[in-house]
């Protein structure tokens, strides 16, 4: 029976391993988000127990056709859009800007949240095709309103499957044109603890900030 494209796709929480929800999600994290910056699956199965990380289906038909995974903590005031992916069948027409929309107005608390979003740099050692690929990952965020945080270089704590790719972050809901560096500095570091696994004194933590003082823009 071919795929249903119709109707409008609707957003429900993955709270159960066992479904065929979750495996579904899985099938689609696994093709689509790179090797390098997945996790392992009892990494995945550890965020689904976390209370502050909600992995989202995006539902239509019936049928599974994207998954985000959104660390929504309570008290931090800034939430980190771990991953968004989108099935094969179903990219290309516009669901993974509206998967990024829903997920993000479904897990933030206060309307005057901040979503950080990690994403390759097209300043990396790679080929041309590589780099338009993330060239093109860096503008489907830009036309959602997101900007980058310039002259940061973020250090993903991941090397499950080989080093980890040359990061950047990208900011959507900052009133402002510059970012407090000790704001952004609170939040990666809440992001390396509870989204990693990572210790408080993690050395990566400091040579990320090495230098930076006062506010950095965004751009």
């Amino acid at each position: 029976m071919p795929a249903d494209h119709s109707g409008t796709p609707s957003l429900v929480e993955v709270t159960d391993a066992r479904s065929g929800l979750f495996e579904a999600a899985m099938a689609i994290y696994e093709a689509e988000i790179p090797k390098a910056e997945q996790k392992t699956r009892a990494q995945i199965l550890a965020s689904l127990a976390h209370p502050d990380v909600r992995v989202w289906a995006y539902v239509r038909g019936g049928d599974v056709i994207g998954v985000s995974i959104v660390y929504a903590p309570r008290r931090e005031g800034v939430l980190l859009l771990e991953y968004l992916a989108i099935a094969a069948t179903a990219q290309g027409g516009g669901i993974g800007s509206l998967l990024f929309t829903a997920s993000f107005a479904a897990s933030r608390i206060d309307p005057g949240t901040m979503l950080l979003i990690e994403v390759d740099s097209e300043e990396a050692d790679v080929d041309a095709a590589e780099r338009a690929v993330r060239l093109k990952r860096k503008q489907f965020y830009r036309r959602l309103g997101c900007r980058e945080v310039a002259g940061f270089d973020y250090i993903l704590p991941l090397e499950n499957y080989g080093p980890a790719p040359k990061m950047n972050l990208l900011v959507l809901g900052a009133e402002e044109d510059r970012l407090e560096t000790a704001r952004l500095q609170q939040a990666v570091s809440a992001i390396y603890q509870n989204v990693y696994a990572c210790a408080p004194d993690d050395p990566r933590l400091a040579a990320m900030f090495a230098g930076l003082e006062g506010s950095l823009q965004l751009v």
